[in-house]
């Protein structure tokens, strides 16, 4: 019977929350014991549970839960669809690989017929003809796409915005590397803008309260890419805010701060109408002066600004001329 177990576990994957774990575990355990009974009907419908289980979960976690009539297979498609292009640094994304696992979705995706066909929980008139090799050859094929999939939750589960928000928000400890995972696992640029923009004031914000892991993982990398592909318009945008900004409202606009975010804006073509809504928001905070009592360190800022315009779109220049300004340190008596 041990043995039996073995050959049918599953693993939980990390961060997957402890409700969501439970129905996956409950799934299992009917299974295990339908087996440990030989019961291969009753099997056959434990397995199409699972699947069923982990696909409904998938499309939760995504903000988008499945209706509670909608088709076995329609079900199974759209959390493969979803898990299909989830990245993660031990994950097999290439072609070939990728092509092993649709495979895997579509005898998944079988097992509502299966079940309907052969399996147990129907009132029937005769029994079905039921083999032991057609109750290990549906098991295999469940278990396989049910095992890939938990793997893919697991990041799919890290890497969605709330949670990943709150905990940058709440001060959640971030242990070096930690962040670039979950960033990774985000897929920013598959996210919805909102959701990128509102990751990237998390981690600016997050970054002024002097989290150096933070400041490593969420912040250098965007000033050492270009790539828009990689680190997307709206995480830029809501970054450069998180590191002018707390979450009141107030300043927290540094000669740092000011230079890091507009290296970060670099590689987005237009944000004048940001610009100048940030810079109105500065106006109305602070008076013309210098960032900091070091006059040299201020003077430093006023003049990277005036350096970086000329290098923009037009439609910025007003803004940025403003900020000039704004930033401009007293003379030193």
């Amino acid at each position: 019977m041990d043995d039996l177990y073995t050959r049918f576990q599953i693993a939980r994957p990390e961060y997957l929350g402890d409700d969501h774990w439970a129905c996956v575990e409950r799934e299992a355990d009917r299974l295990w014991r339908s087996l440990a009974a030989d019961d291969g009907a009753q099997a056959l419908s434990d397995i199409k549970c699972l699947v069923e289980s982990i696909s409904r979960i998938v499309l939760e976690i995504d903000g988008n839960p499945a209706a509670p009539n909608i088709a076995f297979d329609a079900v199974v498609t759209q959390a493969h669809t979803l898990l299909t292009g989830q990245p993660g640094r031990e994950l097999a994304n290439q072609s070939t690989f990728g092509q092993l696992a649709t495979q895997a979705s579509k005898i998944a995706r079988n097992l509502g017929n299966i079940r309907n066909e052969f399996g147990g929980g129907h009132g029937r008139a005769r029994t079905p003809d039921l083999r032991d090799e057609m109750v290990a050859l549906a098991l295999d094929g469940g278990l396989l796409w049910s095992r890939w999939a938990l793997r893919r939750l697991g990041y799919f589960s890290e890497g969605r915005p709330t949670p990943l928000i709150n905990d940058l928000v709440t001060g959640e400890i971030f242990h070096g590397g930690t962040l670039e995972r979950r960033l990774l696992a985000a897929n920013l640029p598959r996210l919805d803008p909102r959701h990128q923009r509102s990751i990237g004031v998390a981690v600016g914000q997050r970054v002024m309260r002097g989290t150096f892991v933070v400041r490593r993982d969420g912040l250098e990398p965007s000033l050492e890419s270009d790539d828009l592909s990689t680190w997307p318009r709206d995480y830029r945008i809501g970054l450069t805010y998180g590191l002018w900004f707390d979450p009141t409202g107030g300043l927290t606009l540094t000669a740092r701060s000011l230079e890091d975010a507009l290296r970060v804006l670099a590689p987005v073509p237009d944000c004048a109408a940001d610009l100048a809504d940030w810079v109105a928001r500065i106006a109305e905070r602070r008076f013309p002066g210098g960032l900091s009592d070091e006059f040299t360190a201020s003077l430093a800022a006023e003049q990277f600004v005036r350096r970086w315009t000329p290098f923009r779109p037009a439609e910025e220049h007003p803004a940025l001329m403003a900020l000039a300004e704004l930033v401009k340190p007293e003379p030193p008596f």
